[in-house]
Protein backbone atom coordinates (compact mmCIF):
# COMPACT_ATOMS: atom_id res chain seq x y z
CA UNK A 1 0.00 0.00 0.00
CA UNK A 2 1.27 3.38 -0.88
CA UNK A 3 2.32 5.47 2.13
CA UNK A 4 0.07 8.49 2.24
CA UNK A 5 2.20 10.25 4.83
CA UNK A 6 5.53 10.47 3.01
CA UNK A 7 6.28 10.27 -0.70
CA UNK A 8 8.58 7.53 -1.91
CA UNK A 9 11.04 10.17 -3.17
CA UNK A 10 11.79 13.58 -1.69
CA UNK A 11 11.02 16.30 -4.21
CA UNK A 12 13.84 18.31 -5.75
CA UNK A 13 14.71 21.34 -3.48
CA UNK A 14 14.51 23.72 -6.41
CA UNK A 15 11.00 22.49 -7.20
CA UNK A 16 10.08 22.86 -3.52
CA UNK A 17 11.22 26.51 -3.53
CA UNK A 18 9.30 27.14 -6.71
CA UNK A 19 6.15 25.70 -5.11
CA UNK A 20 6.63 27.94 -2.06
CA UNK A 21 7.16 30.97 -4.25
CA UNK A 22 4.09 30.17 -6.27
CA UNK A 23 1.97 29.84 -3.12
CA UNK A 24 3.28 32.91 -1.18
CA UNK A 25 2.33 36.40 -2.29
CA UNK A 26 5.17 38.49 -3.73
CA UNK A 27 4.72 41.16 -1.03
CA UNK A 28 5.38 38.59 1.72
CA UNK A 29 8.48 37.32 -0.06
CA UNK A 30 9.81 40.86 -0.29
CA UNK A 31 9.16 41.38 3.42
CA UNK A 32 10.97 38.14 4.30
CA UNK A 33 13.91 39.10 2.09
CA UNK A 34 14.19 42.53 3.73
CA UNK A 35 14.07 40.97 7.21
CA UNK A 36 16.78 38.50 6.27
CA UNK A 37 18.93 41.37 5.01
CA UNK A 38 18.38 43.31 8.21
CA UNK A 39 19.36 40.32 10.34
CA UNK A 40 22.50 39.76 8.29
CA UNK A 41 23.40 43.44 8.56
CA UNK A 42 22.87 43.37 12.32
CA UNK A 43 25.18 40.38 12.61
CA UNK A 44 27.99 42.07 10.67
CA UNK A 45 27.47 45.54 12.23
CA UNK A 46 26.51 45.10 15.89
CA UNK A 47 24.63 47.98 17.48
CA UNK A 48 26.54 50.61 19.40
CA UNK A 49 26.35 51.34 23.09
CA UNK A 50 23.13 52.31 24.78
CA UNK A 51 22.28 53.27 28.34
CA UNK A 52 21.69 49.63 29.28
CA UNK A 53 25.03 48.38 27.92
CA UNK A 54 27.76 47.40 30.39
CA UNK A 55 30.45 50.03 30.78
CA UNK A 56 33.20 48.99 28.31
CA UNK A 57 35.82 50.69 30.47
CA UNK A 58 34.99 48.38 33.37
CA UNK A 59 35.15 45.05 31.51
CA UNK A 60 37.28 42.56 33.48
CA UNK A 61 37.60 39.82 30.84
CA UNK A 62 41.30 38.80 30.59
CA UNK A 63 43.05 40.50 27.67
CA UNK A 64 45.95 38.82 25.81
CA UNK A 65 47.87 42.11 25.94
CA UNK A 66 47.40 42.57 29.68
CA UNK A 67 50.66 42.18 31.67
CA UNK A 68 50.89 39.42 34.25
CA UNK A 69 51.42 42.00 37.00
CA UNK A 70 51.08 45.74 37.37
CA UNK A 71 54.77 46.35 37.98
CA UNK A 72 56.26 46.65 34.48
CA UNK A 73 59.87 46.73 33.45
CA UNK A 74 60.97 49.40 30.97
CA UNK A 75 60.96 46.80 28.18
CA UNK A 76 57.44 45.68 29.05
CA UNK A 77 56.27 49.28 29.09
CA UNK A 78 57.74 49.89 25.65
CA UNK A 79 56.18 46.74 24.24
CA UNK A 80 52.76 47.51 25.72
CA UNK A 81 52.95 51.12 24.52
CA UNK A 82 53.76 49.96 20.98
CA UNK A 83 50.88 47.47 21.03
CA UNK A 84 48.45 50.14 22.23
CA UNK A 85 49.58 52.56 19.56
CA UNK A 86 48.79 49.86 17.02
CA UNK A 87 45.30 49.49 18.50
CA UNK A 88 44.85 53.24 18.19
CA UNK A 89 45.78 53.08 14.50
CA UNK A 90 43.38 50.18 13.91
CA UNK A 91 40.55 52.07 15.59
CA UNK A 92 41.25 55.19 13.52
CA UNK A 93 41.22 53.11 10.34
CA UNK A 94 37.84 51.58 11.27
CA UNK A 95 36.40 55.01 11.96
CA UNK A 96 37.70 56.24 8.62
CA UNK A 97 36.00 53.28 6.95
CA UNK A 98 32.68 54.20 8.58
CA UNK A 99 32.67 51.57 11.33
CA UNK A 100 32.26 53.80 14.37
CA UNK A 101 31.05 50.97 16.61
CA UNK A 102 34.07 48.82 15.79
CA UNK A 103 36.42 51.77 16.18
CA UNK A 104 35.27 52.65 19.68
CA UNK A 105 35.24 48.99 20.67
CA UNK A 106 38.98 48.94 19.93
CA UNK A 107 39.58 52.31 21.54
CA UNK A 108 37.88 51.20 24.75
CA UNK A 109 40.07 48.12 24.81
CA UNK A 110 43.09 50.40 24.41
CA UNK A 111 41.85 52.62 27.25
CA UNK A 112 41.41 49.65 29.58
CA UNK A 113 44.96 48.57 28.92
CA UNK A 114 46.37 52.10 29.29
CA UNK A 115 45.75 51.80 33.04
CA UNK A 116 48.82 49.56 33.29
CA UNK A 117 50.96 52.51 32.14
CA UNK A 118 49.88 54.79 34.97
CA UNK A 119 47.42 57.68 35.38
CA UNK A 120 49.31 60.19 33.22
CA UNK A 121 49.26 57.85 30.21
CA UNK A 122 45.62 56.93 30.81
CA UNK A 123 44.53 60.57 31.15
CA UNK A 124 46.27 61.47 27.89
CA UNK A 125 44.59 58.56 26.07
CA UNK A 126 41.16 59.38 27.54
CA UNK A 127 41.64 62.96 26.39
CA UNK A 128 42.51 61.87 22.85
CA UNK A 129 39.67 59.37 22.45
CA UNK A 130 37.25 61.73 24.17
CA UNK A 131 38.01 64.41 21.62
CA UNK A 132 37.26 61.94 18.80
CA UNK A 133 34.01 60.95 20.52
CA UNK A 134 32.95 64.58 20.79
CA UNK A 135 33.81 65.30 17.15
CA UNK A 136 31.74 62.32 16.01
CA UNK A 137 28.73 62.93 18.23
CA UNK A 138 29.30 59.79 20.35
CA UNK A 139 27.59 61.19 23.41
CA UNK A 140 27.40 57.98 25.46
CA UNK A 141 31.07 57.18 24.85
CA UNK A 142 31.89 60.77 25.81
CA UNK A 143 29.96 60.42 29.08
CA UNK A 144 31.78 57.19 29.95
CA UNK A 145 35.17 58.74 29.26
CA UNK A 146 34.29 61.81 31.34
CA UNK A 147 33.12 59.56 34.17
CA UNK A 148 36.42 57.66 34.07
CA UNK A 149 38.41 60.90 34.19
CA UNK A 150 36.44 61.99 37.25
CA UNK A 151 37.08 58.62 38.89
CA UNK A 152 40.84 58.96 38.34
CA UNK A 153 40.72 62.51 39.69
CA UNK A 154 39.16 61.25 42.93
CA UNK A 155 41.64 58.37 43.25
CA UNK A 156 44.84 60.20 42.33
CA UNK A 157 45.57 63.29 44.40
CA UNK A 158 48.55 64.69 42.53
CA UNK A 159 49.22 68.39 42.00
CA UNK A 160 51.42 67.53 39.03
CA UNK A 161 48.50 65.94 37.18
CA UNK A 162 46.15 68.92 37.56
CA UNK A 163 47.16 70.55 34.22
CA UNK A 164 46.65 67.17 32.49
CA UNK A 165 43.20 66.83 34.05
CA UNK A 166 42.30 70.39 32.98
CA UNK A 167 43.36 69.69 29.40
CA UNK A 168 41.51 66.35 29.32
CA UNK A 169 38.26 67.77 30.70
CA UNK A 170 38.47 70.50 28.09
CA UNK A 171 38.88 67.94 25.31
CA UNK A 172 35.69 66.18 26.38
CA UNK A 173 33.97 69.58 26.77
CA UNK A 174 33.18 69.10 30.44
CA UNK A 175 32.99 72.73 31.52
CA UNK A 176 32.22 72.21 35.22
CA UNK A 177 35.07 69.77 35.96
CA UNK A 178 37.47 71.93 33.91
CA UNK A 179 36.72 75.04 35.95
CA UNK A 180 36.94 73.05 39.19
CA UNK A 181 40.44 71.84 38.29
CA UNK A 182 41.53 75.34 37.32
CA UNK A 183 40.17 76.66 40.63
CA UNK A 184 42.37 74.15 42.45
CA UNK A 185 45.39 75.22 40.38
CA UNK A 186 44.49 78.85 41.13
CA UNK A 187 44.42 78.21 44.88
CA UNK A 188 47.84 76.59 44.68
CA UNK A 189 49.21 79.62 42.81
CA UNK A 190 47.83 81.93 45.49
CA UNK A 191 49.32 79.83 48.29
CA UNK A 192 52.68 80.00 46.53
CA UNK A 193 52.21 83.74 45.88
CA UNK A 194 52.83 83.10 42.20
CA UNK A 195 51.15 86.21 40.79
CA UNK A 196 51.95 85.45 37.15
CA UNK A 197 50.49 81.94 37.39
CA UNK A 198 47.44 83.37 39.16
CA UNK A 199 46.89 85.80 36.30
CA UNK A 200 47.36 83.06 33.72
CA UNK A 201 44.78 80.79 35.33
CA UNK A 202 42.27 83.62 35.81
CA UNK A 203 42.55 84.35 32.10
CA UNK A 204 42.04 80.67 31.29
CA UNK A 205 38.91 80.48 33.46
CA UNK A 206 37.55 83.68 31.95
CA UNK A 207 38.01 82.36 28.41
CA UNK A 208 36.22 79.14 29.31
CA UNK A 209 33.20 81.10 30.56
CA UNK A 210 33.19 83.29 27.44
CA UNK A 211 33.42 80.32 25.10
CA UNK A 212 30.46 78.75 26.87
CA UNK A 213 28.60 82.10 26.72
CA UNK A 214 28.53 82.32 30.55
CA UNK A 215 29.10 86.08 30.57
CA UNK A 216 27.74 86.56 34.09
CA UNK A 217 30.40 84.17 35.40
CA UNK A 218 33.16 85.60 33.21
CA UNK A 219 32.71 89.19 34.44
CA UNK A 220 33.91 88.75 38.05
CA UNK A 221 36.86 86.68 36.83
CA UNK A 222 38.01 89.47 34.51
CA UNK A 223 37.37 92.09 37.19
CA UNK A 224 39.68 90.17 39.51
CA UNK A 225 42.27 89.76 36.76
CA UNK A 226 42.15 93.47 35.88
CA UNK A 227 42.74 94.41 39.52
CA UNK A 228 45.61 91.92 39.79
CA UNK A 229 47.32 93.35 36.72
CA UNK A 230 46.78 96.97 37.80
CA UNK A 231 48.42 96.20 41.14
CA UNK A 232 51.35 94.43 39.44
CA UNK A 233 51.72 96.31 36.15
CA UNK A 234 55.51 96.10 35.95
CA UNK A 235 55.55 92.36 36.60
CA UNK A 236 52.93 91.59 33.95
CA UNK A 237 54.48 93.99 31.45
CA UNK A 238 57.83 92.20 31.80
CA UNK A 239 56.09 88.84 31.31
CA UNK A 240 53.93 89.85 28.34
CA UNK A 241 56.32 88.44 25.74
CA UNK A 242 56.72 85.05 27.45
CA UNK A 243 54.72 82.21 25.88
CA UNK A 244 52.85 80.05 28.37
CA UNK A 245 52.04 76.38 27.83
CA UNK A 246 48.61 76.49 29.53
CA UNK A 247 45.65 75.58 27.34
CA UNK A 248 42.02 76.53 27.28
CA UNK A 249 39.05 75.48 25.19
CA UNK A 250 35.39 76.23 24.98
CA UNK A 251 32.21 74.63 23.72
CA UNK A 252 33.34 73.11 20.46
CA UNK A 253 36.71 74.85 20.35
CA UNK A 254 39.93 72.81 20.42
CA UNK A 255 42.50 73.67 23.10
CA UNK A 256 44.76 76.58 22.22
CA UNK A 257 47.89 78.03 23.85
CA UNK A 258 47.05 80.89 26.20
CA UNK A 259 49.22 83.96 25.88
CA UNK A 260 50.11 85.87 29.07
CA UNK A 261 47.35 88.23 30.23
CA UNK A 262 47.70 91.94 29.55
CA UNK A 263 45.79 94.89 30.93
CA UNK A 264 44.55 95.87 27.46
CA UNK A 265 43.26 92.40 26.64
CA UNK A 266 41.65 91.99 30.06
CA UNK A 267 39.76 95.31 29.88
CA UNK A 268 38.66 94.54 26.34
CA UNK A 269 37.23 91.22 27.46
CA UNK A 270 35.63 92.85 30.47
CA UNK A 271 33.88 95.42 28.28
CA UNK A 272 32.80 92.63 25.93
CA UNK A 273 31.25 90.43 28.64
CA UNK A 274 29.37 93.40 30.11
CA UNK A 275 28.15 94.30 26.63
CA UNK A 276 26.93 90.74 26.06
CA UNK A 277 25.26 90.57 29.47
CA UNK A 278 23.38 93.85 28.78
CA UNK A 279 25.18 95.93 31.40
CA UNK A 280 26.11 99.07 29.40
CA UNK A 281 27.17 101.19 32.39
CA UNK A 282 29.73 98.59 33.45
CA UNK A 283 30.86 98.24 29.84
CA UNK A 284 31.37 102.02 29.74
CA UNK A 285 33.46 101.89 32.94
CA UNK A 286 35.69 99.17 31.46
CA UNK A 287 36.16 101.13 28.23
CA UNK A 288 36.99 104.32 30.11
CA UNK A 289 39.74 102.45 31.95
CA UNK A 290 40.93 101.01 28.65
CA UNK A 291 41.08 104.48 27.09
CA UNK A 292 43.30 105.62 29.98
CA UNK A 293 45.60 102.64 29.43
CA UNK A 294 45.88 103.44 25.70
CA UNK A 295 46.68 107.04 26.60
CA UNK A 296 49.46 105.91 28.94
CA UNK A 297 50.76 103.56 26.26
CA UNK A 298 50.77 106.49 23.81
CA UNK A 299 48.45 104.63 21.46
CA UNK A 300 45.99 107.37 20.37
CA UNK A 301 44.74 105.46 17.32
CA UNK A 302 42.96 102.94 19.59
CA UNK A 303 40.94 105.61 21.42
CA UNK A 304 38.43 106.87 18.77
CA UNK A 305 36.79 103.42 18.33
CA UNK A 306 36.45 103.23 22.12
CA UNK A 307 34.80 106.65 22.25
CA UNK A 308 32.33 105.53 19.57
CA UNK A 309 31.54 102.37 21.54
CA UNK A 310 31.01 104.37 24.74
CA UNK A 311 28.73 106.77 22.86
CA UNK A 312 26.69 103.82 21.55
CA UNK A 313 26.31 102.51 25.10
CA UNK A 314 25.08 105.89 26.32
CA UNK A 315 22.68 106.03 23.39
CA UNK A 316 21.37 102.58 24.34
CA UNK A 317 20.41 103.75 27.82
CA UNK A 318 18.90 107.00 26.54
CA UNK A 319 21.70 109.36 27.63
CA UNK A 320 21.52 111.34 24.37
CA UNK A 321 23.65 114.31 25.44
CA UNK A 322 26.48 112.08 26.67
CA UNK A 323 26.25 110.00 23.52
CA UNK A 324 26.56 113.14 21.39
CA UNK A 325 29.51 114.30 23.49
CA UNK A 326 31.43 111.06 22.96
CA UNK A 327 30.72 110.93 19.23
CA UNK A 328 32.09 114.46 19.00
CA UNK A 329 35.17 113.46 21.03
CA UNK A 330 35.77 110.49 18.73
CA UNK A 331 35.65 112.80 15.71
CA UNK A 332 37.97 115.37 17.29
CA UNK A 333 40.53 112.69 18.19
CA UNK A 334 40.38 110.86 14.86
CA UNK A 335 40.86 113.79 12.45
CA UNK A 336 44.32 114.96 13.65
CA UNK A 337 45.74 111.43 13.31
CA UNK A 338 44.07 111.04 9.89
CA UNK A 339 41.69 108.29 10.97
CA UNK A 340 39.15 109.48 8.47
CA UNK A 341 37.08 106.30 8.49
CA UNK A 342 36.63 106.51 12.26
CA UNK A 343 35.93 110.24 12.07
CA UNK A 344 33.30 109.67 9.39
CA UNK A 345 31.69 106.87 11.42
CA UNK A 346 31.49 109.17 14.46
CA UNK A 347 29.83 111.92 12.40
CA UNK A 348 27.45 109.48 10.76
CA UNK A 349 26.30 108.10 14.12
CA UNK A 350 26.05 111.59 15.58
CA UNK A 351 23.92 112.74 12.64
CA UNK A 352 21.64 109.71 13.01
CA UNK A 353 21.30 110.49 16.70
CA UNK A 354 20.10 114.05 16.02
CA UNK A 355 18.02 112.81 13.12
CA UNK A 356 16.20 110.34 15.37
CA UNK A 357 15.30 113.33 17.58
CA UNK A 358 14.12 115.28 14.49
CA UNK A 359 16.71 117.96 15.18
CA UNK A 360 17.18 118.85 11.55
CA UNK A 361 19.56 121.81 11.78
CA UNK A 362 22.26 120.02 13.83
CA UNK A 363 21.83 116.98 11.59
CA UNK A 364 22.48 119.01 8.43
CA UNK A 365 25.49 120.77 10.00
CA UNK A 366 27.03 117.39 10.80
CA UNK A 367 26.41 116.11 7.27
CA UNK A 368 28.10 119.23 5.88
CA UNK A 369 31.11 118.45 8.08
CA UNK A 370 31.02 114.90 6.76
CA UNK A 371 31.06 116.15 3.15
CA UNK A 372 34.25 118.10 3.85
CA UNK A 373 35.77 115.08 5.56
CA UNK A 374 34.96 112.69 2.68
CA UNK A 375 36.38 115.17 0.15
CA UNK A 376 39.53 115.45 2.24
CA UNK A 377 39.85 111.66 2.35
CA UNK A 378 38.98 111.26 -1.38
CA UNK A 379 36.22 108.89 -0.31
CA UNK A 380 33.74 109.19 -3.16
CA UNK A 381 31.51 106.42 -1.88
CA UNK A 382 31.22 108.25 1.43
CA UNK A 383 30.56 111.49 -0.44
CA UNK A 384 27.77 109.89 -2.44
CA UNK A 385 26.14 108.40 0.67
CA UNK A 386 26.32 111.72 2.52
CA UNK A 387 24.55 113.53 -0.32
CA UNK A 388 21.91 110.79 -0.14
CA UNK A 389 21.46 111.40 3.61
CA UNK A 390 21.21 115.17 3.11
CA UNK A 391 18.56 114.65 0.46
CA UNK A 392 16.57 112.40 2.80
CA UNK A 393 16.68 114.98 5.61
CA UNK A 394 15.48 117.75 3.30
CA UNK A 395 12.69 115.47 2.10
CA UNK A 396 11.59 114.90 5.69
CA UNK A 397 11.67 118.67 6.15
CA UNK A 398 9.60 119.02 2.94
CA UNK A 399 12.35 121.26 1.53
CA UNK A 400 12.05 119.55 -1.85
CA UNK A 401 14.14 122.04 -3.84
CA UNK A 402 17.13 121.47 -1.54
CA UNK A 403 16.50 117.71 -1.53
CA UNK A 404 16.56 117.78 -5.34
CA UNK A 405 19.89 119.63 -5.28
CA UNK A 406 21.43 117.09 -2.89
CA UNK A 407 20.21 114.10 -4.91
CA UNK A 408 21.50 115.65 -8.12
CA UNK A 409 24.97 116.02 -6.57
CA UNK A 410 24.72 112.45 -5.37
CA UNK A 411 23.86 111.33 -8.92
CA UNK A 412 26.90 113.18 -10.29
CA UNK A 413 29.17 111.25 -7.91
CA UNK A 414 27.31 108.00 -8.65
CA UNK A 415 27.98 108.46 -12.39
CA UNK A 416 31.70 108.92 -11.69
CA UNK A 417 31.68 105.68 -9.69
CA UNK A 418 29.39 103.78 -12.05
CA UNK A 419 27.27 102.84 -9.04
CA UNK A 420 23.69 103.55 -7.84
CA UNK A 421 22.79 105.83 -10.76
CA UNK A 422 19.31 104.27 -11.01
CA UNK A 423 18.73 104.76 -7.29
CA UNK A 424 19.43 108.51 -7.47
CA UNK A 425 17.46 108.86 -10.70
CA UNK A 426 14.38 107.43 -8.94
CA UNK A 427 14.93 109.74 -5.97
CA UNK A 428 15.10 112.75 -8.29
CA UNK A 429 11.97 111.63 -10.12
CA UNK A 430 10.07 111.29 -6.83
CA UNK A 431 11.17 114.71 -5.55
CA UNK A 432 10.18 116.35 -8.87
CA UNK A 433 6.66 114.92 -8.43
CA UNK A 434 6.54 116.26 -4.89
CA UNK A 435 7.60 119.70 -6.17
CA UNK A 436 4.86 119.64 -8.81
CA UNK A 437 2.23 118.86 -6.19
CA UNK A 438 3.32 121.73 -3.97
CA UNK A 439 3.65 124.33 -6.74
Amino acid sequence: MQNLMFPKQMPNRGNQILRIRSSVPIGCLLFLWLCAGSIASAQTNPPGLDQFSPNPLEITTPDPLAPANESLSSTQREELTAALEQLNLEAAAKLEAGDGVGAFDIWFRELRLRRYLGPAAEIAALSRVGSVAWSNGRNLELQLITKRLQAIQKQVKSQELLPAFAAAFQQVRAKGPTVEVYQEILENARKNQDILAEGQILKAIGLIHINWLSYDKAAPVYEELATLIQENRALFAANSAVQNSAVVAGNGAPPQPVTPPTEVDTLRQLAYVYQQSKQPLKAIAAREKLASVYLNLQNPSAIPPLKIAIASDYQTIGQINLAAQYYQEAYNLAVPIQQYAQASEALDKLALLYRSQKQWEPTLRIYQMQLLLEERAYNFYGLMNTYDNIGQVYQEMKAYDKALEAYQKGLDVAKRLGHRQEYFAKKIQKVNKQLQRTS
